[in-house]
């Protein structure tokens, strides 16, 4: 965690300034409860051959969790109820988030620092279905998910691009989706992962469900384990990027409603 870095005077001018200084959600105690109480047990978590099955009715074995597989690649799963939010602000958030440094900062104010569109013309395209103004852009990213602020760029792709049965999205089986394949700047250098949020429409607001495959990647269209057969991600990066979900995603939910009311036309 980092300290929050002062606003400059034309950052704290802009509408959605107000929002930085707001406390952190609280993390609740049944999450915090999974963090303190270690790994899952990996034979619960989803692995990547099955992720089609998000679109099943229900549970899956395992909703809030974290892991290393016995293939040592990394797994975590994160349920967040966010009251008062639909589908349509999750798939504006993800669009509008990422054309100014500030609106990224809101979102976790002690551990984002930026998150730059390399599409701006797509992503303010108001042609296209909002889901589409972010699938196949790019994200450049700095972050901290525990070990220090970290660049990382998210390659946001159509769901199809990553296996999943696209027709579904937009039904009652997934309202919306954002996946993507994120890595560090040099491609083949520190840890990659296949990210997946997942929304279903709940009485009263949305259920976003997580995902995230850490050691695996998208190669010439293809999905593949990048981590070398006899070696396994650090768990304690797991953890540190479980840690993080919960954070994020809890204020998330906390400031989006307000956030969209005010500044849905703000592009």
């Amino acid at each position: 965690m980092s300290e929050r870095a002062p606003l400059t005077p034309e950052e704290r001018a802009l509408p959605y300034a107000k929002f930085y200084d707001l406390p952190i959600t609280p993390i609740p105690a049944e999450k915090l409860a999974v963090l303190e109480g270690g790994p899952i047990d990996p034979a619960l978590a989803l692995k990547i051959e099955d992720r089609n099955d998000l679109f099943l009715p229900g549970d899956l074995p395992c909703e809030i969790g974290y892991c290393v597989m016995p293939n040592g690649t990394g797994f975590l799963a994160n349920r967040t109820f966010m009251p008062g939010v639909t589908p349509e602000m999750f798939e504006w958030w993800f669009a509008w988030h990422s054309l100014e440094d500030l609106r990224y900062r809101i979102w976790d104010p002690e551990d984002h620092f930026y998150a730059r569109q390399q599409n701006r013309e797509k992503t303010l395209d108001q042609s296209l279905p909002m889901r589409e103004r972010t699938w196949g852009t790019q994200h450049v990213v700095l972050e901290d998910v525990g070990g220090g602020p970290d660049p990382l760029i998210l390659e946001f792709r159509y769901p199809s691009e990553l296996g999943y049965d696209e027709s579904k999205v937009g039904t009652k089986a997934c309202a919306a989706m954002m996946c993507a394949n994120g890595h560090g700047p040099v491609p083949g250098q520190g840890i990659a992962a296949i990210m997946t949020h997942f929304i279903r429409e709940a009485e009263w607001g949305v259920v976003l469900r997580s995902r995230f495959w850490i050691g695996y990647g998208l190669v010439d269209g293809r999905l593949v384990k990048l981590v070398p057969d006899g070696v396994s991600v650090p768990l304690e990066a797991v953890r540190g990027l479980f840690a993080h979900n919960l954070k994020e995603f809890g204020h998330l939910a906390a400031i989006l409603p307000q956030v969209y009311e005010e500044n849905k036309d703000n592009w």
